[in-house]
């Protein structure tokens, strides 16, 4: 933190009328004045410099409140006056006042004023942690670290550990750092440290640390996509209600998310948080009750790509719906036998048969913690073991977050179905390589794409199928809808 050189000055016309003794030759009209008062705070003190329009001594009152306690005197009678207070806490406020008094009697007294220690003088450099690499293309890398106060972002790169000849910097003060490097060569080991300098000049470099590059050049990168975007009610507040927006890209992002309480009008906003990243999670509060929310999320991705999604909603919970509170389980008199298929011995809505069908706690009324018990959620179409709606992803990833078939013959079965559909399509024999057949019948199986999809995908190289994301979420992306009706 950076020391602070303050410089308050007040200019002053205090008359203030006081009897005057008797003896004294003073002509009453020619009052007393203090006429100008400065203040310089430093690391732990404070010079006060003022000034009277005839020789004074002057009283000094000052302490941390209004009621004041501690003094200083200048018996010298003079018309320029400077005290120094020290041992002053930093950034403390001060208060204080003067009584200056002349040979002749006459007095004056200030009102109350303050002013604020300066800060310590700070010599300690930022404190870095948590340096890592958080993305890495062929041509591009993206840095990330953290430091205890704020600072600015350097990193120092090359492909020699004696000769970091690039730099890549950031002047913003921030306490999360995020920084992205392009112009790379693919295929190639680089060393790289990091710097962080505060507001005074610290500085603190990073030990050195490396990385490598992807193998391909990036040379036909993908769009920007959302993989999962996932509303979930949660709990926080009783007066009002509050959901978490959790999504999932396929690159670093930042970006916010709009929201409002009516269709194409979103009078909210909230940015994502620091450092960029591939899973974001939001939570939007202050919402009404058993309302209906719109919103859109804007996001750019560390290779400055841009997404808006389509409008999306959501519903917030009734207010009077049963909640608990995290971990805490209802009260019951039964035995809990697992075997009783219609049993709820936990009272939250659900049987024993659909405990075991949810993946949700049968003796836990809320499995999730998120004080809505598990009923509750399910019948809103929620998922009552976190983020997300029903139904629930198999925690299985055989491909598209789907389990395997636990009968191989029915896989077999609906491949043959997809192979008779394709030969249709075709009118004979299907051209494609026989190792990339298992990813298309992975696809129509798992991924749910229909086998126009697929046929497409054989036609244009791969454009209407992903093999990884859903058909349900690549329907919507460029290639696909660029490609599926040529």
């Amino acid at each position: 933190m950076k020391k602070r050189f303050i410089t308050i000055i007040i200019l002053l016309n205090i008359v203030v009328t006081l009897t005057i003794p008797q003896n004294s030759q003073a002509d009453q009209t020619d009052l007393l004045m203090i006429q100008s008062l400065r203040i310089s705070p430093s690391d732990n003190s404070a010079e006060i410099i003022w000034t009277t329009n005839y020789p004074t001594t002057g009283h000094f009152d000052f302490g941390l409140t209004n009621a004041l306690g501690s003094w200083l005197d200048d018996n010298t009678f003079n018309t320029y006056h400077e005290t120094v207070l020290g041992g002053l806490i930093p950034e403390q406020t001060y208060y204080f006042k003067i009584t200056a008094a002349a040979s002749d009697g006459r007095i004056v007294i200030s009102d109350i004023y303050n002013f604020e220690a300066a800060e310590e003088n700070d010599t300690k450099a930022p404190i870095v942690s948590n340096v890592h690499t958080s993305f890495i293309t062929g041509n591009t890398a993206t840095f990330v670290w953290q430091t205890n106060e704020p600072a600015d972002s350097c990193v120092y790169y090359g492909s020699s550990i004696e000769n970091l000849n690039k730099t890549k910097c950031n002047g913003s003060k921030v306490t999360v750092h995020d920084l992205t490097a392009t112009g790379l060569d693919n295929n190639r080991f680089y060393y790289y440290k990091i710097s962080s300098k505060d507001s005074s000049g610290n500085i603190q470099y990073s030990v050195y640390y490396n990385f490598m590059t992807n193998f391909n050049d990036d040379e036909d990168i993908p769009d920007l996509i959302i993989y999962e975007i996932s509303p979930f009610n949660s709990f926080y507040a009783q007066d009002s209600a509050s959901v978490i927006i959790n999504l999932k890209a396929n690159r670093p992002v930042e970006g916010d998310i709009r929201y409002g309480a009516k269709s194409g009008s979103y009078n909210k906003k909230v940015y994502l948080d620091k450092p960029r990243n591939v899973e974001q999670e939001k939570i939007l509060d202050d919402l009404e009750f058993n309302t209906t929310y719109y919103y859109k999320v804007y996001l750019k991705d560390i290779l400055n790509k841009t997404l808006t999604t389509p409008e999306f909603s959501f519903h917030t919970l009734p207010q009077n719906l049963l909640t608990l509170s995290p971990n805490l389980t209802l009260p019951t008199q039964e035995f809990f036998n697992i075997n009783d298929v219609g049993q709820d011995f936990d009272l939250d809505g659900l049987t024993n048969a659909q405990e075991q069908q949810y993946n949700t706690d049968p003796i836990k009324a809320d499995t999730d913690g998120d004080g809505y018990i598990d009923g509750i959620e399910v019948s809103h179409g929620y998922n009552p073991n976190g983020p997300g709606k029903i139904p629930i992803l198999p925690q299985e990833n055989f491909a598209y977050g789907q389990s395997r078939l636990k009968s191989l013959a029915e896989e077999a079965s609906k491949a043959n179905q997809l192979k008779t559909e394709l030969e249709e399509m075709f009118g004979g024999l299907i051209p494609v390589a026989e190792n990339n057949w298992p990813t298309l019948v992975n696809a129509y199986i798992y991924g749910s794409y229909p086998a126009l999809a697929i046929y497409k995908s054989i036609v244009w190289g791969g454009k209407t199928v992903h093999p990884s994301i859903p058909w349900g979420i690549w329907q919507n992306s460029s290639d696909y809808l660029e490609y599926i009706n040529k």
